[in-house]
């Protein structure tokens, strides 16, 4: 099959909340884009995977609102029946009656997507006149005088005048290094400022009942099993009890490069702790996300490339936490660069 070349005004890489998020704000300020993804589906770490009758989420569990434009966004979310709040806290282990406040309660509202976390990302997809383009791995980024080549790992050629990166930063500084794209010594000594951590997470099918306490998730941070959580008393999961399991950042470095098989033994032990002896385990599936939780951030919503074209980063790692962070440092990235190109 020969390669083509695909050209756009904007190109953004990553089809994330965040790659996403900049595509709508350049579109309410008349700018196409297209978005370009490796995966087979929009969303990123807002994944949610089918194992038999059931919905598990496996990368991000739930978000909270801190930021008054977000809260703005998520109410409108809220209205269309998007998302929904799951509770306010999680057990640290001890058994709750139903209603009652988790120990961890703080009073700010954990949201999930109706239908899983994915399923929020695939609707702003469906409300975007973008093009998105799945299963397409950029290799190379090249700046030259007249705007942005890529390259992906099929020789197809993508042009645009200008990019917005939103992957994790040292995914984002490899492409430009393999297309010999220089950045300025000051850019590039931020953006490797950014630290990531692993998380490997565990989905267990379950014939059976789980006893997980109330709101069906335990919240263990300093735990190396750090999260267990049952997707159908979530709500996303109404024929089949499928449990999420995560290890925390620590226990997820030290086992990283073990065995699937292992890993797998490591997580059911503490899920074992709340199933009933006559629960019985029907299918396991592992998922190693390597830049799972930012660890150190940007201080900014995004980053501006100092280049002769324009180049902006963008993420969770930019100016807050996960999803919330994704979120508002796309939007900062779109509206930065309308405010560029429209100059």
């Amino acid at each position: 099959m020969s390669e083509q070349v695909h050209n756009a005004d904007v190109l953004i890489i990553g089809a994330g909340l965040s790659g996403l998020m900049a595509a709508r704000a350049l579109q309410e300020r008349g700018i196409s884009s297209t978005v370009l993804d490796k995966g087979s589906s929009v969303g990123g770490r807002m994944a949610t995977r089918r194992i038999g009758p059931g919905l598990a989420d496996h990368g991000a569990q739930f978000f909270t609102v801190r930021d008054n434009s977000f809260r703005q966004i998520v109410d409108r979310w809220l209205d269309e029946r998007l998302v929904f709040e799951w509770s306010q806290g999680f057990s640290d282990g001890s058994l709750l009656p139903p209603g009652s406040l988790p120990p961890t309660g703080d009073g700010h509202p954990r949201y999930a997507a109706h239908g899983g976390m994915n399923a929020l990302t695939k609707h702003l997809a469906a409300e975007l006149s973008s093009i998105i383009m799945t299963h397409v791995k950029v290799m190379t980024a090249t700046a030259d005088a007249s705007g942005w080549i890529l390259q992906d790992e099929d020789g197809n050629l993508y042009t645009g005048q200008a990019l917005i990166m939103t992957p994790p930063v040292p995914q984002s500084l490899d492409m430009l290094d393999a297309g010999a794209t220089d950045l300025a010594e000051h850019d590039r000594e931020t953006l490797q400022r950014v630290e990531y951590a692993p998380c490997l997470t565990g989905l267990f099918w379950v014939e059976g009942r789980v006893t997980l306490p109330y709101p069906g998730a335990v919240q263990r941070r300093d735990n190396p099993i750090s999260w267990i959580a049952d997707n159908q008393a979530k709500g996303i999961s109404p024929d089949a009890t499928l449990i999420t399991v995560q290890a925390n950042e620590t226990y997820s470095a030290q086992m990283w490069s073990a065995p699937d098989e292992r890993i797998l033994n490591a997580l059911r032990t503490d899920l074992q702790i709340f199933m009933p002896d006559d629960a019985q385990i029907r299918d396991a599936q592992i998922k190693r996300w390597r830049y799972s939780q930012v660890t150190r951030t940007h201080p900014d919503r995004c980053l501006v490339a100092d280049l002769r074209v324009p180049l902006i980063f963008a993420g969770d790692a930019f100016g807050g936490p996960r999803v919330e962070g994704a979120i508002l440092s796309g939007i900062a990235a779109g509206q930065t660069l309308a405010e560029q190109l429209q100059r």
